[in-house]
């Protein structure tokens, strides 16, 4: 990192002509004077990213790569058809140093960086759709022509494309060609470096095998981007990436422990990753406001002309997410650096926790791989090994197919101890400081234990109803034998004709779904026409499956466990009941000294989305319609929780309109998720 030196005097504002300017849009790679960069800041970071020339801390590619483009005319691909003297379309004039800021300056600049209003557009004939402008931008990076890049992305390329044949992305490919200037063009422009390329490598490990250690390093810096910032911003330092240390959490200040602070801390760790990441984006937001700020106090000559008091609102996020970005800037410097340093030990204890976890798996590996062939042994004896060819006869279940069921559970049982006493060890120095994280743990253990303990009995009740099949079954074998002579009438046939196969009984739903397929005998389960559950199945399903299999006939096991989804008629009434339930609370929340009530509706709710959720399988099929149930079921937990809080909260109006907005925030996830499932029955 190093601070860039003054320019020779010949720099202009890009947007004004004024002389010397000081600050830099580093998106857009241009030069601005102090009234220019005041309404860029006011347009927000996803617009125009503002920083000093002189007082900002840089890094060396990045300010050569806006020097660079600034230098060979980048401005002139944002004022394209001001600059061609054949578009007599435009009659605007490009405003002078001396014109007013407001409006002359401010419509100009609206007009030219958030509205792209002179922007090379292709001709109708020549029109590009976004994919051909990316790819386009896929091959131009491989090169040193930073002008190409910059116009492709102003008219639409998408920095983070995957081109599926080549199995990579642009950031992969300027990485591997170490074209330095495009890497930082690309992630200024919004492309992550932490994207993966169809074999699993990110743009630094392809810099690293090219041969580009500097540039790979830098990669790597822009992937703790947002941390880094935040740590710098509290302590005044930076992580070491060269030596795997990317958090800085032993060396934040210890802060002041009150209730207020624990309270926000729990409620961090009860948010999913991706919305304590858009958490993290925005305090980084603020972070970035707040240091502009202070450097633009000092160094313009009218800094009160136009000051930015909060995040100017982004329209690609939603209204709540906009006004909770705005009320970062009500925190006191004290309640935002806690709100940092929180932010930061949470991001570093799920990091911890990941990483462990990772451990244990390899440890589960290491410690008895013969456990892992054994599955696969078991799912290829469950799996579709049977041809047409093949008898129809399934041979029966013997004692010891039960005696390496029961070896196989001991196995288990032993590997579940000793990854037991490995989380014990693993989680001992952790103890110290998240009491409550290790509290949480050992519930989650104690009922993991209570379902297995559920899952073996439900594994005898099974072996007892196999037992009871295979009675059955040798006795239609012998009844079979007696009968063979031919006089008598087996399942509705003649005994003169000729019965080489026996027709299983089918009901109307199975016979309809089984209309492409041979006819299964009664004697075989017909196991190869589904795979086999996993060890995580359900109780309940189990419960379901032990009842269907005790029923006096030959049904197959494949029939009693077929899942439907359930018609869009009864989805649709379910939805409704929730929606219902919602509009309740939202109610309720309309008067917060009525703070009673909030949690009967909050149960309400989760009342009316456990009865939606229980008509669907227990896995669907759908993608869609997995990932909206596990939303649903989040998000109604996280309500239930946040109502809870809510009721107790203070009478500090501020913190009460904190817990509403929170509220607010499941009570519009669980809309969404309702939403999606009905979407997914309406197509």
């Amino acid at each position: 990192m190093a601070r860039p030196k003054h320019r020779a005097a010949a720099d202009v504002c890009a947007d004004c002509g004024a002389l010397e300017p000081g600050w830099t849009s580093i998106n857009r790679a241009i030069l601005l004077c102090d009234d220019c960069c005041g309404i860029h800041r006011s347009l927000g970071r996803h617009v125009s990213h503002v920083k000093s020339l002189h007082k900002g801390v840089w890094n060396a590619q990045l300010l050569n790569m806006v020097h660079m483009l600034n230098d060979n005319g980048a401005n002139s691909i944002w004022e394209h058809s001001l600059l061609d003297p054949s578009n007599s379309k435009i009659n605007r004039r490009k405003p002078q140093a001396k014109d007013p800021l407001h409006p002359v300056k401010a419509d100009f600049i609206k007009a030219k960086h958030q509205h792209l209003a002179f922007i090379l557009r292709p001709s109708k004939e020549e029109c590009c759709t976004e994919e051909e402008l990316s790819r386009q931008l896929h091959s131009s990076v491989r090169t040193s022509n930073l002008e190409t890049s910059l116009r492709l992305l102003a008219q639409g390329a998408n920095p983070n494309y995957f081109y599926k044949e080549k199995g990579t992305t642009p950031l992969h490919v300027a990485a591997r060609a170490g074209q330095a200037l495009q890497v930082e063009l690309l992630i200024a422009n919004g492309a992550n470096p932490s994207v993966v390329d169809s074999s699993g490598q990110i743009a630094a490990d392809i810099a690293k095998m090219a041969g580009h250690i500097d540039l790979s390093e830098r990669i790597i810096e822009c992937m703790y981007e947002v941390t880094d910032r935040l740590t710098y911003h509290v302590c005044s330092r930076k992580p070491s990436h060269q030596g795997d240390e990317h958090l800085l959490i032993s060396h934040l200040a210890s802060l002041e422990k009150n209730d207020l602070a624990l309270e926000g801390k729990s409620r961090l760790q009860m948010l999913p990753n991706h919305l304590l990441e858009e958490l993290a984006m925005d305090v980084y937001d603020e972070v970035d406001r707040r240091e502009t700020e202070a450097i633009w106090f000092t160094t313009a000559s009218l800094p009160e002309k136009c000051t930015v008091p909060f995040l100017p609102v982004n329209p690609q996020l939603s209204s709540t997410r906009n006004q909770g970005r705005q009320k970062l800037a009500r925190f006191t410097q004290k309640e935002f650096t806690t709100l940092i340093v929180d932010l930061l030990v949470e991001a570093g204890r799920r990091h911890t926790l990941a990483s462990n976890a990772l451990k244990i798996s390899i440890v589960a590996v290491i410690l008895d791989p013969a456990v892992s062939m054994l599955r696969k042994e078991q799912l290829g004896k469950h799996g579709s090994q049977v041809s047409d060819d093949e008898p129809l006869y399934d041979s029966v279940a013997s004692d010891d197919d039960y005696a390496a069921l029961t070896s196989t559970d001991n196995t288990v049982s032993d590997v579940s101890n000793q990854l037991k006493a490995n989380k014990e060890e693993t989680f001992a120095p952790m103890a110290k400081g998240l009491p409550s994280m290790v509290e949480v743990l050992k519930k989650q253990l104690t009922l993991s234990e209570s379902n297995v303990r559920d899952l073996r009995e439900q594994i005898h009740t099974l072996q007892n109803t196999v037992e009871q099949l295979t009675r059955e079954n040798s006795e239609l074998k012998h009844m079979l034998q007696l009968k063979g002579s031919g006089d008598s009438n087996i399942n509705g046939h003649a005994g003169g004709e000729q019965e080489p196969e026996l027709e299983p009984v089918h009901d109307i739903k199975t016979s309809s779904t089984r209309g492409n397929q041979r006819p299964a005998s009664m004697y075989e389960t017909r196991e190869g026409l589904r795979k086999p559950a996993p060890w995580s199945t359900n109780i309940c399903q189990t419960k379901r499956d032990t009842d269907a299999l005790s029923r006096n006939n030959t049904q197959s096991l494949w029939e009693c466990g077929a899942l439907n989804l359930p018609p869009s008629e009864e989805v649709n009434r379910r939805t409704e009941q929730v929606t219902r339930r919602i509009q309740e609370l939202w109610m309720a929340m309309q008067d917060p000294s009525q703070r009673e009530a909030f949690v009967p509706c909050a149960e309400r709710i989760r009342v009316a989305v456990a009865e939606l959720t229980a008509i669907f399988p227990q896995n669907p099929i759908e993608e869609n319609i997995r990932s909206a149930l596990r939303q649903l079921n989040g998000n109604t937990g996280r309500l239930q929780a946040e109502c809870s809080g809510l009721q107790r909260c203070t009478s500090d109006a501020e913190h009460m309109d904190r817990c509403l907005q929170q509220v607010r925030s499941c009570a519009y996830d669980i809309a969404k998720a309702t939403k999606l499932l009905v979407t997914q029955f309406q197509m």
